[in-house]
C-alpha cells in the first residue's frame, strides 16, 4: 500500500467484514511501519455515532497536552495541528461513515500520514487520499492469512495436502475477518483438526443466520463467528454475549470488564484469561490503548444471539442491570464517587436509560455531585450530551441550557461550575433545580458563589458564546447562505465559525496588526479584510489560503465594502481617504479625498452606484465611487460617526455616532429625517433586519438596542457589544465583544419575568456598609441603588442626578453616602431612607473622585475641570478650591492624620496639599504619562503611584524625593493595593497581569498571570491573605498573592468595573459594564 511512502493519505474501502480493520491492525503492528513513524501510531474508531470531541481530546492528551478537554471541534483541530506539526506519526481512522467526521482529524504535519478505513469511497476522495479497494481474497491470500492466524506456515501454499484447508477458506467466503477467526481456532492444534473446523462450518444453521441478518451479503462471515463462539466453553460464550450491553463502536477498557464480571466470581486474572481468549480467537480486537473492540458484525451477532441464547428473564435490560449493580457494589457511596476507568463516566447515562431507569437518570442529572464529578473527570461537552437523553424534561433542559451558556467558561475553569449554575438558575423556583443549587452552595471547592440570579439565564436572548480569539472582536460578517460567520480581531487573525454549533473551522493568519473590517464577496467564495497594518487581504476562507495583499493606504484600514457585482472593493482608512480596488488583480483604481479625519465605515447603495462613508470628522459623505465625485456631505452629528447602514430599499441611511445617537438621513437630499436617543455611551455599530423593519444598534454602554426605525420606538435592550451581523433570516444577531468573544442572540426573544435585577448601564462603583449588610452601587444610568447583600433585594433607588454617577463615598459612621456625577454635582443622601439631603454645586465639569476626611466632617472632590474642592457636606458650603493641575484631577488620597491630601492627575504629576488652607505644598514630577492611581503607606510616610508610563514610583511626599521606580509591567499600570502590614504593594496593568513588589527595595516578587485582558480593578481582603482582581475579560479572580495561586474565579456578564469586600473577607460585591451587580460569597478558603 505504500503507507510509508509518499502519499499522505491512504483510504482502504470495502464492504463491512471485508477485512479493512484486520488489515489496518496488521499495519499498526508492523515493525517497518512503527520505525517509519517513531512518534507513534494512533488509532481512532468512529462508527456511526462517533464522539468527535472525546477523540480529539484523547489524541491531544496522547500527544502531550495532558489537560486537553475540547468543547469546540475547530479549536480542537487548531490545537491538534500544532501538536502534530513537528511529529512523525501514523493516524488510523477506522470505520468512518461521514466525511465531516474525518475532516475533524485532517490536521497532520509534513511527516505524518493518515490511514482511513471506510465503506464509502467518497470519503477517501473527499480527503484527497489514495484509494485502495479491498475485495475478497484469492485462494493464495486466504491460505496465507489462515496460516498466519493458525501459526501453521506449512499450509500457506496450494498443495494437495492442503485441500481441506482450502475448503475451509471457501466456506469462509475468502473474507479476512472470517479467516482470522477460523485460523485462530486452529492455533496450538494439530493439522488434522482442519477436518473438524470444516465440518462445523458446513453444519452451521445458515438459514437461521440469513433470517437474523437478511440484508448482509456475506453470511459466511456470520457462520464463522458462530463456529468460533461455539468452539469456546459455555462460560466463555456467556461472557462474550455480555458485550451486548455496550454501545456500538465504543472501546471497552479491561477494567470495565473486570468490574462487570467480578460479581460472577471472576477475579482480575480470570477476566484477563477470558479477554485473552477472545482476542486470540479474533472475536475481539485489542487496540493500541489496550481497550477491547468488536467488529460491527460481531457486535450485531452478539446482540442478536443474546436474545436467543439466554433465558427470557435475562434480556438486554438484565445485562444493563447487572453492569450497573456491579458498579454500585464497587462504589457504594454513589455514582459521583466512581473512579474514572475510561468508560463509565462517558456511558452511565446510556446504561440507565437503555436499562429502563429513566427516573434514576433524571435524578442523576439533577445531582450537583454528579455534574461536578463528570465535569472534573471528562469535560463539559460530555456532560451536556447526557441531557440529550431526556429532551422532554423541562428542568433538565434548563440545567443543560445553563451549562451551554457557561460552556466556554467551564471548558477553561471547571472550578466555576457552582458559581455559574447559581448565577443562571437561582431565579427558577422548581424544587429539583433548587435542590441542585443547595448542593452547589455546599460545595467545598474554593469558589465565588452568587447569592442572586445575576447571570444570563437559559431561555433568554443569549443563545451561545463563541470563544477563541485572544483579542477584541472588531468585525463580523456572515456568509451569504448564513451558515458561517467570519470574525476579525485585535489578535491579528480572522476566524471562521459555524455559528449554529459553535465550531471554529479555521483561523486565517497573515496580518501583522488588528483586523478591523471583514467583507465577503457576493458569491460567498472569498473574504476581504482590512487591518491596522495598513493593508487589505483577500482570502479563500474555505481553505484558509491568502490570495493577495492590497497595499496603498498609509494608516489603518477601518472599513471595507464590496460592490454588488463583486468586482470591486472600497476601503476606508485612518489616512482620511477611501480607495477603490480591483480586488481580483490588486489594482488600485482611484482614491477619494474629502474627509479631514479617519474614515470609520462604508455602505454601498443597493444599485451599487454610490458609496456612503462616515468619519471621525463627524460627517457622512456621499460619493460616486466610479468617478470619485463627492456628491454631498451630511452634517448633524456632534461627534465621530462610527457606523452606517442603508435600508433595504436604498432610500435612507442610518448612522451611529459617538454622540450617543443614531440618525436617519435621506442621503439623496442630505435631509436629516430623525434622531434616536437612548444609549448612554458612544454607538459603535448598526444593522438592519432583512425586512427593513427594525434597526439594531450596539454601544460601548454594553447594550444592543432594537428599534422600529420608522417610529423611533425602542423595542428591547440586550446586554451586548459591537460589531453586529444579522443572519439572512433575520432571526439571530451576532455581536463581537471586548471580552474576545462573539455572542449569538435571538433578538426577538422576550426576556422572562426573571430578568436580572441591576442597573441598566455600566456600574462604576460599589461600597459595602460598615456592617457588611448592605451594598450601594453607582451607575451610568444616573442612579445609585441600595441592596440587601444577603438576599440581593433591591431596597431603593436614589434618583436625582441627571448624568452618570461615577463615584461614591460613605461617611465614616456609615450613615450617609456622597455621590459624584457627570452632571458636575455632588449629592448627599440618607441611603437608609433614600432622602436626598443636599446637592453640592461648583464644579464646571464631571466629578470623578471623592474622599472623606477622617473625622467625616468634610468631603474632597476631584473633577475633569482640573480642580479639587473641599466641602462641608452637611451644610453644602464650598470651603475652598485647590487649583494647580493642568489636566483632569483624577484621584486623591488623604494622609492618615488627615492633614494633607495627595492628588494625581492626567498632567503626569502628583501634588501635595494642605487641604485646610488650600496651600499647594509641593509637586512630585517624574512620570512621563498619565497617573492612574495613588496609595499611601500605612505609616503615612510614603506615597506610591501607578502610571500609563508602565511604572510605579515610590515617593517621600514630605520632601518630594523620588525614592525608586518599579519597572516590570509592559503596559499601563492601572491600580494599586497595599498589604495591611504595609510591606508589599500589588499593581494591576493593561498587560493583563498583577505584580507583587517589595516597594521598599523595588524587588519584583512575583507576577500573577491568568487574565486574558486588561486588569483595572484591585482590592485586598481585610486579612491581607488574598487579592481580588477584576478585568476587561469579564473575570473576577481571587489570588493567594504570596504563592501566585488562583483560588477562585467568577465570570460576569460584562467587564468587571468595580469591587468591594466586606470586613469578614467572605462577602464580595462586584459591578460590571452590563449593569450587573453580583453578590458573591467567597467559599472554601477558611476552615
Amino acid at each position: 500500500m505504500g503507507i510509508t511512502g509518499k502519499s499522505r493519505r491512504i483510504g482502504v474501502q470495502g464492504m463491512g467484514g471485508i477485512g479493512k480493520t484486520v488489515l489496518a491492525t496488521a499495519l499498526a503492528r508492523d515493525e517497518e511501519v512503527r520505525k517509519a513513524f517513531p512518534d507513534g501510531v494512533f488509532w481512532v474508531t468512529f462508527g456511526q455515532t462517533p464522539q468527535i470531541l472525546t477523540w480529539q481530546s484523547y489524541l491531544a492528551q496522547a500527544l502531550g497536552d495532558k489537560q486537553a478537554a475540547f468543547t469546540e471541534i475547530g479549536l480542537a483541530k487548531a490545537r491538534l495541528r500544532e501538536l502534530f506539526a513537528d511529529k512523525a506519526c501514523l493516524l488510523i481512522l477506522d470505520d468512518i461513515w461521514r466525511l465531516d467526521d474525518a475532516t475533524a482529524f485532517d490536521v497532520l504535519g509534513e511527516r505524518c500520514q493518515m490511514l482511513v478505513t471506510t465503506r464509502n469511497v467518497a470519503i477517501v476522495t473527499g480527503l484527497g487520499g489514495e484509494e485502495y479497494q479491498l475485495a475478497v481474497l484469492d485462494a493464495q491470500q486466504a491460505l496465507a492469512l489462515l496460516a498466519d492466524w493458525a501459526n501453521q506456515p506449512e499450509i500457506m501454499y496450494l498443495k494437495e495436502q492442503n485441500e481441506v484447508v482450502l475448503q475451509v477458506a471457501q466456506e469462509c467466503g475468502y473474507l479476512p475477518l472470517a479467516l482470522a477467526m477460523v485460523g485462530a481456532m486452529m492455533r496450538f492444534k494439530p493439522p488434522n483438526r482442519w477436518h473438524n473446523i470444516l465440518e462445523k462450518l458446513r453444519s452451521a444453521d445458515l438459514e437461521k443466520i440469513k433470517q437474523q441478518f437478511p440484508d448482509y451479503p456475506y453470511p459466511n462471515l456470520l457462520k464463522a463467528i458462530q463456529v468460533s463462539v461455539e468452539d469456546m466453553s459455555e462460560n466463555y460464550q456467556q461472557r462474550y454475549l455480555d458485550f451486548a450491553v455496550f454501545p456500538e463502536d465504543t472501546p471497552i477498557p479491561e477494567a470495565v470488564l473486570q468490574t462487570f464480571w467480578q460479581p460472577l466470581g471472576l477475579d482480575e486474572f480470570d477476566s484477563q484469561d477470558v479477554i485473552d481468549e477472545l482476542v486470540n480467537k479474533s472475536l475481539a480486537l485489542r487496540d493500541e490503548m489496550g481497550n477491547l473492540r468488536l467488529h460491527d458484525l460481531q457486535f450485531d451477532y452478539v446482540r442478536k444471539q443474546h436474545a436467543t441464547l439466554v433465558t427470557e428473564s435475562e434480556g438486554i435490560g438484565c445485562l444493563h442491570t447487572r453492569l450497573l449493580n456491579a458498579y454500585s457494589e464497587k462504589y457504594p457511596s454513589g455514582w459521583h464517587s466512581l473512579k474514572n476507568d475510561g468508560y463509565i463516566y462517558q456511558n452511565l447515562a446510556y446504561h440507565l436509560l437503555t436499562g429502563g431507569s429513566p427516573r434514576e437518570l433524571q435524578q442523576l442529572l439533577c445531582d450537583f455531585r454528579w455534574l461536578q464529578a463528570k465535569l472534573g473527570n471528562i469535560n463539559i461537552n460530555a456532560l451536556l450530551a447526557d441531557y440529550d437523553f431526556l429532551p422532554e424534561d423541562e428542568n433538565l433542559q434548563l440545567i443543560q441550557g445553563a451549562l451551554q451558556l457557561s460552556a466556554h467558561i467551564l471548558n477553561q475553569d471547571k472550578q466555576q461550575l457552582p458559581g455559574q449554575l447559581l448565577g443562571r438558575l437561582l431565579g427558577f423556583e422548581s424544587s429539583e433545580i433548587q435542590a441542585l443549587l443547595k448542593q452547589a452552595q455546599q460545595c467545598k471547592t474554593p469558589s465565588l458563589l452568587p447569592q442572586t440570579a445575576s447571570l444570563a439565564p437559559p431561555g433568554g436572548s443569549l443563545v451561545r458564546t463563541l470563544a477563541g480569539h485572544s483579542g477584541w472582536v472588531n468585525a463580523v460578517a456572515l456568509t451569504p447562505d448564513g451558515q458561517y460567520v467570519i470574525s476579525g480581531s485585535g489578535d491579528n487573525t480572522l476566524k471562521v465559525w459555524n455559528w449554529q454549533t459553535g465550531e471554529l473551522l479555521r483561523t486565517l493568519t497573515g496580518h501583522s496588526d488588528w483586523v478591523n473590517a471583514v467583507a465577503l464577496t457576493p458569491d460567498g467564495q472569498y473574504v476581504i479584510s482590512g487591518s491596522g497594518d495598513n493593508t487589505l487581504k483577500v482570502w479563500n476562507w474555505q481553505t484558509g489560503e491568502l490570495l493577495r495583499t492590497l497595499t496603498g493606504h498609509s494608516d489603518w484600514v477601518n472599513a471595507v465594502a464590496l460592490t454588488p457585482d463583486g468586482q470591486y472593493v472600497i476601503s476606508g482608512s485612518g489616512d482620511n481617504t477611501l480607495k477603490v480596488w480591483n480586488w481580483q488583480t490588486g489594482e488600485l483604481l482611484r482614491t477619494l479625498v474629502g474627509h479631514i479625519d479617519w474614515v470609520k465605515a462604508l455602505a454601498l447603495t443597493p444599485d451599487g452606484q454610490y458609496v456612503i462613508s462616515s468619519s471621525r470628522d463627524k460627517t457622512l459623505k456621499v460619493w460616486n465611487w466610479q468617478t470619485g465625485e463627492l456628491l454631498r456631505t451630511l452634517v448633524g452629528h456632534s461627534d465621530r460617526v462610527n457606523a452606517v447602514a442603508l435600508t433595504p430599499d436604498g432610500q435612507y441611511v442610518i448612522s451611529a455616532s459617538s454622540d450617543k445617537t443614531l440618525k436617519v438621513w435621506n442621503w439623496q437630499t442630505g435631509e436629516e429625517v430623525r434622531t434616536f436617543t437612548g444609549h448612554s455611551y458612544l454607538v459603535n455599530a448598526v444593522a438592519l433586519t432583512p425586512d427593513g423593519q427594525y434597526v439594531i444598534s450596539a454601544s460601548r454602554d454594553q447594550t444592543l438596542k432594537v428599534w422600529n426605525w420608522q417610529t423611533r420606538e425602542p423595542l428591547r435592550t440586550l446586554v451586548g457589544q459591537y460589531p453586529l451581523a444579522l443572519t439572512p433570516d433575520g432571526q439571530y444577531v451576532i455581536s463581537g465583544s471586548l471580552d474576545n468573544t462573539l455572542k449569538i442572540w435571538n433578538w426577538q426573544t422576550r426576556e422572562q419575568p426573571r430578568t436580572l435585577a441591576g442597573h441598566s448601564l455600566w456600574v462604576n462603583a460599589v461600597a459595602l456598609t460598615l456592617d457588611g449588610q448592605y451594598v450601594i452601587s453607582a451607575s451610568d444610568d444616573n442612579t445609585l441603588k441600595v441592596w440587601n447583600w444577603q438576599t440581593g433585594e433591591l431596597l431603593r433607588t436614589l434618583t436625582g442626578h441627571s448624568d452618570k454617577v461615577h463615584s461614591l463615598a460613605l461617611t465614616p459612621d456609615g450613615q450617609y453616602v456622597i455621590s459624584g456625577s457627570d452632571d458636575k454635582t455632588l449629592k448627599a443622601w440618607n441611603w437608609q431612607t433614600g432622602e436626598l439631603l443636599r446637592t453640592l454645586t461648583g464644579h464646571s465639569d464631571r466629578v470623578i473622585a471623592l474622599a472623606f476626611t477622617p473625622d467625616g466632617q468634610y468631603v474632597i472632590s476631584g473633577s475633569v475641570d482640573k480642580t479639587f474642592k473641599v466641602w462641608d457636606w452637611q451644610t453644602g458650603e464650598l470651603l475652598r478650591t485647590l487649583t494647580g493641575h493642568s489636566d483632569w484631577a483624577y484621584a486623591l488620597a488623604l494622609t492618615p492624620d488627615g492633614q494633607y491630601v495627595i492628588s494625581n492627575s492626567d498632567d503626569k504629576t502628583l501634588k501635595v496639599w494642605n487641604w485646610q488652607t488650600g496651600e499647594l505644598m509641593r509637586t512630585l514630577k517624574g512620570h512621563s504619562d498619565l497617573i492612574n492611581a495613588v496609595v499611601l503607606t500605612p505609616d503615612g510616610q510614603y506615597v506610591i503611584s501607578a502610571s500609563c508610563d508602565n511604572t510605579l514610583k515610590v515617593w517621600d511626599w514630605q520632601t518630594g524625593e523620588l525614592l525608586r521606580t518599579l519597572k516590570g509591567h509592559s503596559d499601563w499600570a492601572y491600580a494599586l493595593a497595599l498589604t495591611p502590614d504595609g510591606n508589599y504593594v500589588i499593581s494591576s496593568s493593561r498587560d493583563n497581569t498583577l505584580k507583587v513588589w517589595n516597594w521598599q527595595t523595588g524587588e519584583l516578587l512575583r507576577t500573577l498571570a491568568g487574565h486574558s485582558s486588561w486588569v483595572y480593578v484591585l482590592t485586598l481582603t481585610p486579612d491581607g491573605n488574598y487579592v481580588i482582581s477584576g478585568s476587561r475579560d469579564n473575570t473576577l479572580k481571587v489570588w493567594n498573592w504570596q504563592t501566585g495561586e488562583v483560588i477562585a474565579s467568577f465570570v460576569g456578564n460584562g467587564e468587571i468595573s468595580c469591587c468591594a469586600v466586606a470586613p469578614d473577607g467572605v462577602r464580595v460585591v462586584t459591578g460590571d459594564t452590563s449593569g450587573g451587580v453580583h453578590f458573591l460569597r467567597l467559599q472554601g478558603t477558611k476552615e
